[in-house]
């Protein structure tokens, strides 16, 4: 079977000694080709595809150059993740004395927001009771004065 080759990138025609296979690429990477091709369906800032070589075997050729690059640039991306990630695992004791404060600092705001609701609740109960006066008084109000109707109409009468 002849070999046929597509070139995906022709400025490189005349150029593969600048290419390396999936295979080389792995083994520059210390990793197994199927992972090189994973990264090069997950990650868009992999290196475009250069070449591609078919025949009883199919593959790919990338720009070696722009592997390296690839590759330095996600090891310091992994390095700044661990550094950030990787603070100093507190003790029990520090994890509970922080829970305790967390719960002290609680106990304070629901002790103003008791005192606030009891505060409005006395003023609630407050205006309440100068209702209950008020509508008491003009209760009595009323009954003198339907009483006094009474007697009016009652002395009047034939």
């Amino acid at each position: 079977m002849k070999e046929q080759v597509e070139w995906h990138r022709a400025e490189f025609r005349g150029r593969e000694a600048e290419l390396s296979s999936v295979t080389e690429l792995a083994r520059r990477a210390g990793v197994d080709p199927s992972t090189v091709s994973t990264w090069a369906r997950r990650h868009a800032s992999f290196p475009k595809i250069v070449m591609t070589k078919r025949g009883a075997v199919t593959s790919k050729f990338y720009v070696t150059t722009e592997f390296d690059d690839y590759r330095r640039i996600q090891k310091e991306v992994a390095r700044q993740a661990r550094t950030s990630k990787s603070a100093p695992p507190r003790s029990p004791a520090t994890r509970a004395q922080e829970r305790l404060q967390e719960l002290n600092e609680q106990d304070a705001r629901l002790a103003a927001e008791e005192n606030e609701l009891s505060e409005k609740l006395a003023a609630v109960l407050r205006r309440r009771h100068q209702l209950d006066e008020e509508r008491g008084n003009l209760l009595r109000f009323v009954q003198q004065e339907l009483a006094k109707l009474k007697d009016a109409l009652g002395t009047e009468q034939p």
